[in-house]
Parts: structure tokens; C-alpha cells; sequence
């Protein structure tokens, strides 16, 4: 079973895939300490990704549930932007060998990264000024790892007789006085000599301090941390679910700022702040509302020109932020204090919307350039990680994507990133991609997530996204496929493609792999599609949503006679309810506890299945989430989140959803 989409959708083939396109050998790299390339061991579903290379610009290409996500995460917590996020056996490291590695069964099991580096020029003539000449000589490669323990270790080639040199000479040391301790090139002879000097002059006690806290063993990691780790970048994480709320309320905000209970989306708001360069004291102080307004413009102004720089959708758009008095009448939080709230104007129609109210990939780009430009201002060594970046952008938009990260990104800090677009491909480099994939041996013994730069590998669904890049692959199967299914968009494939492989691990019947699954668009698009590639000699079946208000679309689609009318599926077939979407197939109580689980959505903030109407699944759901303070519903990213967690269904939640599914799968393929 294969799966496609049309050139303004976003294309799944099976599977939500990263990838890694790199620009070679750093050409754009800045002067930074330079990332080569990484091994990571014993993480969630990653043995031992095997030693692979990061370049400027790196993407990472694979399956669903190949491994793309735990990557950027093992790799984030080497040296996170946040000093919190530490790795934790417990929860990560891979279940089945839990009980041995908690056994002290496993050698080197604390390890996770293993990370080579390289020195700038710039900073080895630095180093050379603090350390001596040639401590460090320009081709030295730094290895930095990290673990379970979450202790960073350092093995690298220095020269210790010159750094020795240096500091004698640093603290006062004549000639003839360092003329013993110059002649060794160890940290244990050094320490041996110091203990044999029986009354230490002050040079000699100020260097023996220096040394007895710089070296409180044969290794070199206590001094790598307090001398070269600032040369080491930080990672900085921003996944596709961060997102600039349209509505602020000040007073909960300031509450759960110094409870610590900010959410990832409230922490975007908390970026602008600072953007502003105004702070969580300042909204508290309503003489200061003024004010505060006039900073926001001034970065308002600030982004909404960069902003507009590389979006090229529709150039008729400007950003405003306001603060308005909040109105009693209206739900908590937002019936108290301050509100703060973000707006689109259209200068072309003359109106204003709410920012909740702009497209998903609008909202996702306008608080990833917030997050970008914050996050250069408070660090200036970064490497950023970015999960899934411009996940609801157009094609198009995501082409303006990847051209903000070569111009405005990557030319200052080396960026990896996954996708599952063939548009987020940097065509210039993609023998650069690097493919990632879940490998068993041929005894199907499990070896987890392997990392390579092998683009032409064996696996179709791996290199999917690449050759689609060259474009050859889509234009073979929309017009060489036999068999062709017609769904609406890119979340119906993930559902269908959830729905039919539980049904098959359960023994049922799912999707015959004869079909080709395709997005149209929507209703609308079902007949143009089919006059276009119907000739070609395809089978075309089509499910699709079912509203009354579709009654006369899809009666004149049956009447063109481009499709048997058994080739017309409706969601609605398939529940009690006269309209439907493939939501309402899934059920409320499910799909409910597929909401809170992509949302966070816990307690009282919980969306209830009490509060989803029936037949009104999809609906429901996103007049629910309306009224929560940091949520922005989208359509996809829960079938996403599932594809990427289906523990989140337990085998009874979806029993009768499976099937009406298995119902689903039997009428389509009844058409081959």
C-alpha cells in the first residue's frame, strides 16, 4: 500500500519521515565549534544508530517509528539549552533490556551520545593564548559524551607539557623553578611531583590549587567543563506543537509563570516578552500598559517584516497586539485583568481576525520566528533541532521554509531538522540526506534505529521522500497505479493506515496492499481529479466526508459517470449518523482520548466525551478545545501524534471503531 499526495498537499508514504540534507564539509559553517558526527546507544527505541555525519544543514529521512524524534532528543540533551532536561533511564532507556542495564549487566550502558567535534581556527589561536601554543593543534577532534549519569565526558589529543608550560609561567614560575614539573607530559606525574615537594613557594601552592581543582582525577572532563565547554554549542529544541496563543490572559499567565507551570505554547508569549524586552514585573504594573503596547508594536513590526520576507502565501498581511480589559461576563481565565491578544489585518479586504483564526501554517511560522529570534538573543553557540518543522505549511510555503533556514539560520548555527515532505528536501544537496531506519537481521532479531547516508537504499518507503524530491516517483504512480483510493487529506491516510495494520496484527482484514492511497482535497476536487488521471486505466475509489450540505456534489459526481456509484464512499455508510467524517468512524470516546493525549489535556482541562456530540465528532471537538487557554486545533496533528504513540489506544477503546474500519477496508476492496 502506497501513499501519495497531489502537488499542494503534503506527502505520506505510510509513514511521517525526517530527514537530514546537508550542505557539505560546512562550507556555510560560522565560526563555532563544529559539530562532525554523532553515535547514539541505548535511547528509547535506538541500540545503536551507528556513527553518522551532521553537516550545516542536516535532514533526516525514515518511517514512521523509525527513530527520527528520539534522535533529536538524545542529541538535544548532550548540552540543552535548558540545564533541566536530563536524560532519565527510567522512561528512555530501551524497555527491553531495562532489567539487565538496572542489573549493571550491560557495559557502557550509561552511554547515550557520542559526539565528535572540531575547533574553529578562531578558537584554537584562542585556546592557544589561555592554554599554549599547540595544546591544541588544528586537527584534534573532541570527543564530548553524556548518559544516564548525565555527566558529560571529554577524550580529546592535548598536549598537557604545554599547558603546564603555560600556567607556571601564568603564576610567576622562573625558569629554573618549573624547570622539574616542565619535563611532565601527564596529569599523574604532575600530581606525584607536587605531593614530592615537601614546602611549596607561593607560584608552586597557586599552581597546585589551579591544578587540584582543574584535575581531581586522570581525566580531563573537570577541565573540559570549566574551560572548553563554552566553546561547545547548546541545542535548542522547537517542535510543530509550540505555538504563540492567540489570546493571553495576563493575570493567569503571571501565576503560572511563578508557579513554573508554563505550557510550551505559553512559553512562545514568554519570548515575545523578551523580544519586547519587557518582562513578566511589567504587565503586573497596568501604568505600565502603555508602554508595554509600544514595545509589542515595535517587534510586531520587527516580525511581521521578516515574516513577510519568506511568506510568500498572501503579502497583504500585517500583525497587531493588543491589550484589552478583560469582560467580566467572559470564561475564565479571560474574565479577569489584562488580555493580550494577537490579530491578522488584511490590507487587501479591509478586516482583521483573530490570530486563532489564521491558517495552522501561518500561526506555526509566526511563533517559530518568534522562538528563532528570541532564542538567538539570549544564545549566541547554538545548534538548532527542529521536530517536524512547517508540518502545516502549503508546499509552497515550505519551499519559503527551507530558504529562511539557508539564508537566515545556517549561516549562523548548524541546523537538524526531520520532515515528512518531500517539498522540506533540499534538492541542491539531497545526496546529503541521511536515512534512518527501524532494522531487524534476517532472523528478525530486533537492532533498532540505524542512521545512514545510503539514499538509494533498499527500503521504497524509507527513500520515498527523495524520490519524490527528483519528482519521478509520484509521476510513475498516478499514472502507471492500478489501483487508486481517493481520501480527503493527509489525516485520513494516517487513520486509514493505523485502522487497517491494527486490524491485520489483530488477524483481521485491513487495505489490500494493491492500493495507492491519495489525497484529493476534499469533495470538490474528487471529479477533476478523476476526469484527469481517470483515463489512464486506474480503478478509483473514493471515501470521503459526508455533510448535508454535500448532497449535491456528490449526487453530481455520481451522475458524471466517472465513477461506479459502488466506488462512492461515504463516512456517513459507516455510522448512524447522516453526516459524518472519518472522526465520527473513529468514535467520540477514542478519538476524545486522542485529543487529550496530543494536547496534554489533563483534569479540569480535559476535553470530555459528554461534551462531543454525535455524528458531530470533529466539530465538537474543536469548539471544545476553542475554550481552552493555550490549545490551537488543527486537524492533523492528532492523526500525527498517533501514528508517532498508537499505545495511546488500548485494543478496547477502538473495538467498535475497528469495526466499522474492517467494514471500511471490505467495501473498498471489493473494487479490485
Amino acid at each position: 500500500m502506497a501513499y501519495y499526495a497531489l502537488p499542494d498537499g503534503i506527502f505520506p508514504q505510510g509513514f511521517s519521515f525526517g530527514v537530514f540534507c546537508g550542505v557539505a564539509n560546512n562550507t556555510l559553517g560560522c565560526e563555532k565549534m563544529i559539530l562532525v558526527d554523532v553515535r547514539i546507544k541505548n535511547y528509547k527505541c535506538i541500540l545503536d544508530s551507528e556513527t553518522f555525519f551532521i553537516d550545516q544543514l542536516t535532514c533526516l529521512v525514515g518511517k514512521n517509528e523509525s527513530g527520527k524524534s528520539a534522535i533529536l532528543q538524545a542529541l538535544y540533551k548532550l548540552n540543552p539549552v535548558d540545564k533541566e532536561d536530563t536524560y532519565d533511564a527510567l522512561y528512555e532507556y530501551p524497555k527491553m533490556y531495562q532489567t539487565d542495564f538496572e542489573a549493571g549487566f550491560i557495559d557502557d550502558g550509561d552511554t547515550v551520545v557520542i559526539s565528535n567535534w572540531k575547533f574553529t581556527t578562531e578558537e584554537i589561536e584562542e585556546l592557544g593564548e589561555k592554554f599554549g601554543v599547540d595544546f591544541i593543534n588544528t586537527s584534534t577532534v573532541v570527543t564530548v559524551s553524556n548518559g544516564y549519569n548525565n555527566k558529560r565526558t571529554w577524550d580529546f589529543d592535548a598536549d598537557l607539557h604545554v599547558l603546564f608550560e603555560k600556567k607556571m609561567e601564568d603564576f610567576g614560575f622562573g625558569i629554573s623553578d618549573r624547570a622539574q614539573i616542565a619535563t611532565y607530559n601527564s596529569i599523574k606525574e604532575v600530581r606525584a611531583q607536587l605531593k614530592s615537594i615537601s614546602a611549596l613557594s607561593e607560584p608552586e601552592q597557586e599552581f597546585k590549587n589551579w591544578f587540584d581543582t582543574s584535575f581531581p582525577d586522570d581525566k580531563l572532563d573537570t577541565f573540559s567543563e570549566k574551560y572548553l565547554l563554552p566553546y561547545l554549542p547548546k541545542f535548542s529544541y522547537f517542535s510543530e506543537y509550540q505555538k504563540l496563543p492567540g489570546r493571553i490572559a495576563l493575570n493567569n499567565f503571571v501565576k503560572k509563570s511563578s508557579e513554573g507551570k508554563l505550557t510550551a505554547n505559553e512559553k512562545v508569549f514568554e519570548a515575545l516578552l523578551s523580544l519586547a524586552n519587557t518582562s513578566i514585573t511589567e504587565i503586573k504594573e497596568s501604568n505600565k500598559l502603555e508602554a508595554l503596547i509600544n514595545k509589542t508594536r515595535g517587534i510586531s513590526s520587527k516580525i511581521t517584516r521578516e515574516i513577510f520576507a519568506y511568506w510568500s502565501q498572501n503579502k497583504h498581511l500585517k500583525v497587531e497586539f493588543r491589550y484589552d480589559m478583560a469582560q467580566s461576563g467572559d470564561e475564565p481565565p479571560f474574565n479577569d485583568g489584562y488580555i493580550f491578544s494577537t490579530r491578522i489585518e488584511n490590507t487587501r479586504h479591509d478586516s482583521s481576525v483573530s490570530f486563532d483564526d489564521r491558517s495552522a501554517g501561518f500561526v506555526w511560522f509566526f511563533s517559530f520566528l518568534i522562538w528563532f529570534n528570541y532564542i538567538q538573543k539570549e544564545e549566541n553557540n547554538l545548534i538548532i533541532l527542529l521536530d517536524e518543522p512547517g508540518l502545516t505549511l502549503h508546499a509552497k510555503a515550505q519551499g519559503d521554509l527551507i530558504r529562511y533556514f539557508k539564508e537566515r539560520i545556517v549561516p549562523k548555527f548548524q541546523l537538524v531538522y526531520t520532515t515528512h515532505s518531500p517539498f522540506m528536501l533540499d534538492f541542491s544537496d539531497i545526496l546529503s540526506a541521511r536515512t534512518v531506519e527501524d532494522v531487524t537481521d534476517e532472523n528478525e532479531n530486533v537492532l533498532g534505529t540505524k542512521v545512514g547516508s545510503k539514499v538509494l537504499s533498499k527500503d521504497r518507503d524509507t527513500t520515498f521522500p527523495l524520490q519524490a524530491a527528483f519528482g519521478y516517483d509520484i509521476t510513475q504512480t498516478l499514472f502507471i497505479g492500478k489501483n487508486t483510493l481517493l481520501v480527503e487529506g493527509p489525516s485520513d491516510i494516517l487513520y486509514l493506515t493505523y485502522f487497517s495494520g491494527k486490524l491485520k496484527e489483530l488477524g483481521r482484514k485491513g487495505l489490500s496492499d494493491e492500493w495507492t492511497i491519495c489525497p484529493s482535497a476534499g469533495i470538490d476536487k474528487i471529479q477533476s481529479f478523476v476526469s484527469l488521471f481517470g483515463g489512464n486505466a486506474l480503478k478509483i475509489v473514493t471515501l470521503t466526508d459526508y455533510h448535508l450540505g454535500d448532497k449535491s456534489k456528490i449526487d453530481r459526481l455520481k451522475k458524471s459517470g466517472l465513477l461506479e456509484t459502488s466506488h462512492i464512499l461515504l463516512a456517513s455508510d459507516y455510522t448512524q449518523y447522516s453526516s459524518s467524517d472519518i472522526e465520527d468512524i473513529i468514535g467520540a470516546s477514542a478519538y476524545v482520548k486522542l485529543i487529550n493525549a496530543c494536547y496534554k489535556l489533563v483534569g479540569d482541562e480535559a476535553v470530555t466525551a459528554e461534551s462531543i456530540k454525535d455524528g458531530e465528532v470533529l466539530h465538537s471537538t474543536k469548539e471544545a478545545l476553542s475554550k481552552k487557554t493555550f490549545v490551537r486545533f488543527d486537524h492533523y496533528s492528532p492523526s500525527v501524534y498517533l501514528i508517532k504513540h498508537p499505545e495511546v489506544w488500548e485494543n478496547e477503546d477502538i473495538a467498535d471503531a475497528l469495526d466499522r474500519f474492517e467494514r471500511v477496508c471490505a467495501d473498498i476492496n471489493k473494487a479490485l
